[in-house]
C-alpha cells in the first residue's frame, strides 16, 4: 500500500500537466505547472514518510491525496480555459480566399502607337509598326526642335563633332522622327554610345564615288564641326583631334585630315574629312580611335 500511495498522488499530476503544457506561452500556466510540479512531489515524499513512521496519521496522506486531486482538477480546468497564444484579444474570425476572379484589359489593337513611355515607329511606307521589328522612322522623343542636332543628340553623340547618316523628317501626323537610310531594329537612342556605331556614320568610297555608312569600306570619313560656315584648315585638325581622340600629327602615316568643299551656309553639317592615305581603305569608324591601330583594311 505504501507504493500505490505515491502513484495515487502522481496521477492527478499527470493530468494536471499537460492541460498547463497546452498554454505554452502564457506565462502564468507555465509558473502554475511549476509550482504544482514542486508541490507535488513534496506531498508524495511527505506522504510517504509520514504513513512509513507516523501510523497515527496515516489519515493525512488520504487528505492530502484528495487535495491534490481537487488542485489537480482546478488546474486543469483553468489551462483549458485560457487559450493558447499570445494576449487575450478577440479570436479571428475564419479567413477568406481571395477572389479567383481577374479583371483583365483588352490589349490594344496597335501598341505602339499607344505605348506612353516608349517611341513610335513607322514603316518605310509610314505605317505603325512595333520599333522591335524592321523600320525607317523612330519618334523624335524630348526634342524641343526638328532638326540635325535634335537627331545627332538623340543617338547619343554631339551635333558639334558627329556627322550621321540618319536625318530628321516628319512622321505621320506630324509628329518628328529620326530617318534612317535603311531599315533598322529597335531603337536608335544613344545608339553612337555603342563601340564606334560604324554603321551610324557618315562615310565616303573613293572607288565608287559614293556615300556610304562607315561599316562599309571606305576611304573617307567626315567630321562636324558645329558650324555652317567653311571651317580653316586649323579648325579642321582640331575637330579631327577630338573625333580621333588623338593627335591627327601621330596617324600621317595612315590618315589625312582636310577641309570638306562646301560653302559657308550650306545647311550640311559635315565640314572636314579624315582620309585614309594613299589608296588604303579603312573598314571601322575612326572615331574615338585612340591609342587603337588605325583600322586599315587588308586584303
Amino acid at each position: 500500500m505504501s507504493a500505490g500511495l505515491p502513484l495515487g498522488l502522481g496521477l492527478p499530476l499527470a493530468f494536471a500537466v499537460p492541460s498547463v503544457i497546452d498554454a505554452t506561452d502564457a506565462i502564468w500556466a507555465q509558473i502554475t505547472a511549476a509550482a504544482l510540479i514542486l508541490v507535488g512531489a513534496a506531498a508524495v515524499v511527505l506522504a510517504y514518510w509520514i504513513w512509513s513512521t507516523h501510523p497515527r496519521l496515516r489519515k493525512v496522506p488520504t487528505a492530502a491525496a484528495v487535495v491534490c486531486y481537487f488542485l489537480s482538477v482546478v488546474v486543469m480546468i483553468l489551462g483549458n480555459a485560457h487559450p493558447s497564444g499570445p494576449g487575450s484579444g478577440p479570436v479571428a474570425g475564419p479567413s477568406v480566399a481571395p477572389s479567383s476572379s481577374v479583371t483583365t484589359t483588352a490589349q490594344p489593337s496597335n501598341p505602339v502607337a499607344t505605348t506612353a513611355a516608349g517611341p513610335r515607329c513607322w514603316s518605310a511606307s509610314k505605317e505603325a509598326i512595333d520599333c522591335r521589328e524592321k523600320h525607317r522612322f523612330e519618334e523624335l522623343l524630348g526634342a524641343t526642335n526638328c532638326d540635325q542636332d535634335a537627331v545627332v543628340r538623340f543617338l547619343g553623340g554631339s551635333p558639334a563633332i558627329d556627322a550621321v547618316t540618319a536625318q530628321a523628317a516628319a512622321a505621320p501626323g506630324g509628329v518628328c522622327a529620326v530617318q534612317t537610310d535603311e531599315d533598322v531594329m529597335g531603337s536608335a537612342h544613344n545608339v553612337l554610345q555603342n563601340g564606334t556605331a560604324a554603321g551610324w556614320r557618315r562615310c565616303f568610297d573613293r572607288r565608287t564615288q559614293s556615300a556610304v555608312n562607315c561599316s562599309q569600306l571606305h576611304s573617307r570619313e567626315y567630321v562636324a564641326t558645329g558650324s555652317t560656315h567653311r571651317p580653316t584648315p586649323d579648325e579642321c585638325v582640331a575637330a579631327a583631334a577630338t573625333y580621333l581622340n588623338q593627335l591627327p600629327a601621330n596617324l600621317v602615316d595612315d590618315l589625312v585630315v582636310g577641309v570638306k568643299d562646301v560653302p559657308s551656309g550650306n545647311p550640311d553639317p559635315a565640314r572636314c574629312t579624315i582620309d585614309a592615305r594613299g589608296n588604303q581603305l579603312l573598314d571601322d569608324s575612326v572615331r574615338s580611335l585612340g591609342v587603337r591601330p588605325v583600322p586599315i583594311h587588308t586584303t
